[in-house]
């Protein structure tokens, strides 16, 4: 199907339709219109004709990086997939850093660590001692949490956040001209379930949002996701700990959220291969996107059932 093809077809749905497509695919939000639609997932659709499609072409498996950004909470989980994007996908490595502790402390101040000079200085080494480590372009695709400059209830941007910016600014710098793709935690959680409830279950489940991530991916174990050599029958925080040989006392919110993200894009490319493949037979885009909304209600379900939320109609 060529671009003028496409276009009429997606000119032919409705603006739900448009977006949930646009959802499903990880498509940019150009414009409350139409045409902006249309034009954003146009524009996803190219960049996995190109980006995506055409690498699982020549290599059948591929390494997926998700980071969760933080320098005292450093999370990252990577994948192997194949161009199929059958589920369970696995996850061979998974873990979480205090990249002071890790590296900092081989860091020697220049003139004094208390200064601008050092304090530049010393984002920029523990940022290339863990990308040494990481080896991020090694991983065919990353994703990467954005930073929000400013923290709840404060009208100022404290230092800790700006240091989490820069330090993302940074790793960005070290993965280009790789495509990093960017995303916000709350467009992570809203793509997983809160488009699928009302705004009053969304309302009520903000003060679990933390937790409801835990259930999810306790849902997931070997639905979307497996571990290898991991022997319990239930996947909860203790266990994940004791898995990854990290501290019994460390929280788990960023771990979960580096192995959400990582699904996400898993999901997000399944979608575009189907997607793909409806434009090449003309198939149904309407029956594409209520399956695939399905497929999402089905996996949210035991958590839906255990907040007590209410779906949309």
């Amino acid at each position: 199907m060529n671009q003028q093809q496409l276009i009429t077809k997606l000119k032919s749905c409705k603006n739900s339709t448009l977006n949930d497509i646009a959802i499903l695919c990880g498509s940019p939000i150009l414009g409350p219109t139409k045409p902006s639609r249309i034009e954003g997932i146009i524009s996803q659709y190219n960049l996995f004709q190109n980006q995506f499609n055409d690498q699982f072409s020549s290599t059948p498996k591929k390494s997926i990086l998700s980071i969760d950004i933080g320098i005292k909470n450093f999370s990252y989980c990577k994948s192997h997939t194949t161009d199929t994007y059958s589920w369970p996908i696995e996850i061979n490595k998974w873990d979480k850093l205090n990249l002071n502790e890790k590296y900092g402390v081989n860091y020697n101040p220049i003139l004094n660590d208390k200064t601008i000079i050092d304090q530049k200085r010393y984002l920029n080494y523990i940022t290339e001692s863990l990308v040494t480590d990481l080896k991020p372009k090694l991983s065919n695709i990353k994703i990467m949490e954005i930073q929000r400059t400013r923290s709840n209830n404060n009208s100022i941007t404290l230092p800790i956040i700006m240091q989490n910016s820069i330090f993302e600014n940074l790793m960005f710098n070290k993965i280009f001209p790789d495509l990093c793709i960017l995303i916000t935690s709350y467009k992570m959680i809203h793509f997983w379930i809160y488009r699928f409830i009302t705004k009053n279950s969304e309302k009520n489940l903000k003060k679990n949002n933390k937790i409801i991530r835990k259930d999810l991916i306790e849902n997931w174990y070997n639905k979307l996701f497996t571990l290898p050599n991991y022997n319990e029958e239930q996947l909860n925080s203790k266990n994940i700990l004791t898995y990854l040989k990290l501290d019994e006392k460390e929280k788990t919110d960023d771990l979960v959220d580096s192995l959400l993200y990582n699904l996400l894009i898993n999901c997000q490319l399944s979608h575009l291969t189907d997607f793909n493949k409806i434009l090449e037979e003309d198939g149904d885009l309407v029956k594409f996107v209520d399956d695939k909304n399905q497929f999402h209600i089905d996996l949210i379900k035991p958590v839906v059932d255990k907040y007590k939320l209410e779906l949309k109609v």
